[in-house]
């Protein structure tokens, strides 16, 4: 059977269908022409449905990412936290070139540590290079906790690992404040307290009481050593390297060479011990 169909469309907007179809007739019969005339009702447009912003209420969505400690992640903007993460991922990878990203021109970057701040981003990565060196390749931070304040500053606590066994004496607690590079965030000032291995106790109270009777019993040699410590600091290094450093100086050299005989002799018996453990396995 073949049909054929045709359609037309008139002014009125209603469609007409028209169908044709013809049988082929065999033998003996007569040939059917039939036609069907179906029509269309008009279809309405839907009405035009509006929404206003009112009726939207958008709740703002906060992102926290952190990375592993062998892991980098690369987007364009994260918080704080997160470039804290990176930063100490990026020493324990010794990934110098992560470090540069993370590290402002104009950082200022003060280790408590050390006389005077690194100031600079050229300043600030020499010192980090040569604090990874050294770390050697076990020792890693462990970072405890990571406080974000506003915006822009955070804070973090950590100690050191070595092959992940907690290291005595190596707790430390960081300050970071952050400042936008484009469209990311690098760390702009950084200041570093770590633990004293050297523990006072009481006797640090008692040093301090006696500090504060003299500065109470002579205010204005102590206004004078406030506003100008460093010319105190440079009389006693004067001081040291006139009286002290020739008598201490050959004392270091010699406890220093006992120190790498003791080495010297500690790494010989471990050697002998390992060999003869093998001759006794066998």
């Amino acid at each position: 059977m073949a049909a054929i169909t045709v359609f037309s469309r008139v002014a009125t907007g209603k469609t007409h269908l028209q169908t044709k179809t013809m049988a082929r007739h065999g033998p003996g019969t007569m040939p059917l022409k039939r036609t069907c005339r179906f029509e269309q009702a008009e279809i309405k447009k839907p009405q035009q449905l509006i929404f206003t912003l009112k009726e939207i209420k958008w709740k703002p969505l906060k992102l926290f990412a952190a990375s592993s400690s062998n892991s980098y992640v690369d987007i364009d903007f994260v918080s704080p936290y997160h470039i804290i993460m990176e930063f100490y991922s990026a020493i324990n990878g010794k990934n110098l070139k992560q470090l540069d990203k993370l590290i402002a021109d104009d950082c200022f970057f003060e280790d408590y540590s050390f006389p005077t701040p690194f100031k600079g981003k050229k300043e600030a990565l020499h010192f980090l290079d040569q604090l990874i060196a050294c770390m050697g390749w076990n020792m890693k931070f462990n970072v405890e906790h990571i406080w974000q304040g506003d915006d822009s500053t955070a804070g973090a606590n950590w100690h050191l690992d070595w092959n992940k066994i907690s290291v005595p004496f190596t707790r430390g607690c960081s300050y970071y404040k952050l400042a936008s590079d484009g469209d990311r965030l690098v760390i702009k000032e950084a200041r570093v307290l770590i633990e004293s291995p050297i523990k006072l106790g009481g006797l640090a109270l008692s040093m301090f009481k006696m500090v504060t009777f003299l500065f109470d019993a002579f205010p204005a040699a102590t206004e004078w050593f406030l506003k100008s410590p460093h010319v105190i600091f440079q009389l006693l290094l004067k001081s040291y390297k006139i009286a002290v450093e020739p008598i201490i100086s050959p004392l270091l050299e010699w406890y220093i060479r006992l120190l790498n005989f003791a080495a010297y002799i500690l790494a010989f018996t471990l050697q002998i011990l390992q060999y003869l453990a093998k001759i006794f396995n066998m």
